[in-house]
This record gives structure tokens, sequence and C-alpha cells, in this order.
């Protein structure tokens, strides 16, 4: 592969996996191509089933890949980043960027490239061989151990009960329509809470509360949620952020009792971070911590991925290691 060589004489070697089910990459395929013919010495991989990652994270380190853009959604964000984490290929790991490229792109709405697929590879392409490192961006990633023998999962975002439910719901009734990315996600808001306004939790509406265990470093509780929602972002969609706890920890978790109170005047103050006075008693709680013990019977979604809980309910969730994304 042919590389570039920056002005203070450092190889800069760029390296593309992208994931070919990817609704943006397949409608910017003919650009990224177009791009790429004229930049020969980037090298790139597409995907087509998950297994064939490990592959193309060897070849991508066995050209000493010293930059890798990630052109994919959430999903392929957290496959990555579980495979550099567990057990990388390379020797040093490569700065990391993210394209937008999926169904739901969290992860690279807070720390990837802006725009589409081609025109943020273009961007990230000019300026790395120019001996730029762009803007920065570091995020503890956190560490998911369901305890039964399965690798420790990778993620930046994990919730359930009403946030499992409600990604079911988007995913049957907006997707399926047509409608993706940012805009599905914020009309699947408020299509869940619609729906729980006009039903309440039970059969009708599809969302139904759970008795968990939390325990937060070390303090342990049980309660009916309707929703939990933890993540080391700030954000998960432009203009939602509903997290406001306050502390050190990393770890920020949002959960919201079972059956949710007041919940039309309660949504926008939980979305936006920005509680009001009576929400905690409500039930309406955000916290931090470095550490979260589950004790759940039903699925969680990570980076938008669904995981069954092991036999015994619990799951250990930590804050760390951190990583760097670089943004251009």
């Amino acid at each position: 592969m042919v590389q570039a060589t920056t002005a203070q004489g450092s190889k800069v070697r760029i390296g593309v996996i992208s994931n070919a089910h990817s609704k943006r990459n397949k409608i910017s395929m003919r650009e990224i191509h177009a791009l790429l013919s004229e930049h020969p010495q980037v090298l790139h991989r597409s995907f087509h089933h998950i297994q064939e990652l490990p592959d193309c994270l060897a070849e991508m380190a066995g050209a000493e890949v010293t930059h890798l853009a990630i052109s994919g959604g959430d999903g392929t964000v957290l496959a990555v980043v579980s495979a550099l984490l567990n057990d990388s290929p390379f020797k040093k790991q490569p700065c990391l960027s993210l394209l937008s490229a999926g169904m739901t792109n969290v992860i690279a709405h807070e720390v990837g490239q802006p725009g589409l697929p081609a025109t943020g590879l273009k961007r990230l392409v000019l300026r790395a061989e120019a001996g730029e490192t762009g803007e920065v961006l570091e995020r503890p990633v956190l560490s998911v151990d369901f305890g039964d023998g399965r690798i420790i999962e990778r993620g930046f975002l994990i919730g359930g009960i009403g946030f499992y439910q409600g990604t079911e719901l988007v995913r049957r009734d907006i997707h399926s329509k047509g409608a993706k990315q940012t805009f599905a996600a914020k009309l699947g808001i408020a299509w869940s809470v619609a729906k729980i306004l006009m039903f309440g939790p039970g059969s009708r509406s599809g969302f139904h509360g759970e008795n968990i265990g939390l325990t937060l470093d070390g303090k342990a509780e049980r309660r009916d949620c309707i929703m939990f929602l933890g993540s080391t972002l700030n954000s998960v969609l432009p203009g939602v952020a509903p997290f406001w706890g306050e502390g050190p920890g990393r770890l920020q978790l949002t959960t919201i009792d079972a059956p949710p109170k007041r919940l039309a005047m309660a949504t926008l103050a939980v979305l936006r971070g920005k509680p009001k006075p009576w929400m905690a008693e409500a039930g309406y709680l955000s916290r931090r911590m470095e550490r979260l013990e589950l004790e759940i019977r039903t699925p969680v979604m990570i980076d938008g991925e669904k995981f069954d809980p092991p036999a015994s309910g619990r799951i250990v969730v930590t804050a760390g290691p951190v990583m760097q994304f670089h943004r251009f």
C-alpha cells in the first residue's frame, strides 16, 4: 500500500472498514469508490457479515494502518471497539474516526465525522495526510460483563425495559415505513410516549415495567422501572441529553419508575436533562457512578444491539477503558 508522509516525517496509513449492509454506505458507495480511486493509498475493506470483521482488522494491522475509519452504524462501531479492546491485532492501536453510515449513529453524532460518509472520509484523508490529528475526543467505553462465559461486551450506551421495548416498536412501526436515523429515533420517542399516555403500561401500549435490582458503586436498591438508560456519552441524539446526575462518576444512569407519573409534564425535561423540582420524588432519577450491577430478566440493548441477560439476571457494567476518537 502506498503511504503518505507528514511534514514531521511520520508515516500515515489510512484504512477504512465499512459495513456493506449499511443504508448510508449503499447510498454513498459510488462517491466513496470515486474518492478511493483518487486516493489509492487508502486501504478499504467492506464486510457483509460480522464474522468477517476479525479478518478485516487483521489485514489493516498487517498493512500497519495508523488511522482507521469505521463506516457504519452503532452496531458496527460496537463490534470494532470490542474487537480492538478484547483481542486487537494491532501492535499499536490506530487513531479512530467514525463515519455516520448506519441506521442509528448515536456514537458518531457525538465523536464522529459530521456529514455523509464520503464527505467525512474526504476531509479525514486530506487532513490526516497533511499531518493533522483533528479534534481528539476521549470517551470511556462501557464494559459489560454478563458473567456466564461470554466475552466482555463494549459500548457506549446500555438501556432496558422501556428502552428495549421502544427500540422494538421503532423497528416495527417506524423503520418499516421508511423513516431512518435521527428522524426515526426522535419520532420513535414521541410515538412511545404517546402510546404510554394513551393506553398506560400494559399489552395495549406494549410497554411493561419490571422490578430490577440496581447496585450503584456498592449501594444496592430495587426499583419498579419503566425504563433505564446508561451511557458515558453526553447526549444520545441531537438535542436529546437525558442525564443530569452530579458527581465524579463517568457512567451516567437515568431511571424512570413504573408506572410513570406525570409523564406528559416530565418528558421534555427528561430529554433535555433539565429536571423540574418535583421529578425526583415522582421517580425520575439520574445519577453518576463508575460501576453498575443490574439484576434484570429481560433483554438489554447495547449500542443498538440486543443482548439477553444470563440465567442469574446479573449484569455488571463499568466505565472504562478510555477510547480516543479523531474528528476532522
